[in-house]
């Protein structure tokens, strides 16, 4: 049976929902996400208050979005195009909530991956087919180790 509610965000749930182990829980901040929220945002103040927000040794996952600038970037975002309706037939269609907000994104995606470099020293940034990247970030645990 196929998810009730698709789209392009929850697509990228895997990604976010592997916490690692030894994880307390969610609310303990031990694992902190942000789905689609980021570049609805200042972008520099969400990142930092999402990375106080992760205990150290835990770890932070964002799926957001950004802006094609140059020619590269449209090439790579064309390249989801025939993916997109492919994910969503297998999954029953795009749907969402009704009058769901939307918002353009301002920020390249060269800007962004700079940004987050700073902000979150050693993350993983990925840019994915469906105009979405995923970073992952280890928080360093007190004292380095």
């Amino acid at each position: 049976m196929t998810d009730p509610y698709w789209n392009h965000n929850v697509h990228h749930h895997r990604a976010v929902l592997a916490v690692p182990d030894g994880c307390r829980t969610a609310l303990a901040y031990d694992f902190v996400s942000a789905v689609a929220v980021v570049h609805h945002a200042p972008f520099e103040r969400a990142v930092t208050r999402l990375a106080r927000l992760t205990t150290p040794g835990g770890r932070m996952a964002i799926v957001g979005m950004a802006a094609n600038r140059t020619v590269l970037d449209w090439l790579i975002s064309a390249c989801g195009v025939p993916v997109s309706p492919l994910y969503a037939r297998r999954n029953g269609g795009k749907r969402g909530p009704v009058g769901m907000p939307m918002e353009d994104v301002h920020m390249a995606w060269a800007e962004i991956g700079r940004a987050l470099h700073r902000l979150l020293p050693g993350c993983d940034v990925r840019r994915t087919l469906l105009w979405r990247y995923i970073v992952v970030w280890d928080k360093p645990r007190e004292g380095g180790s």
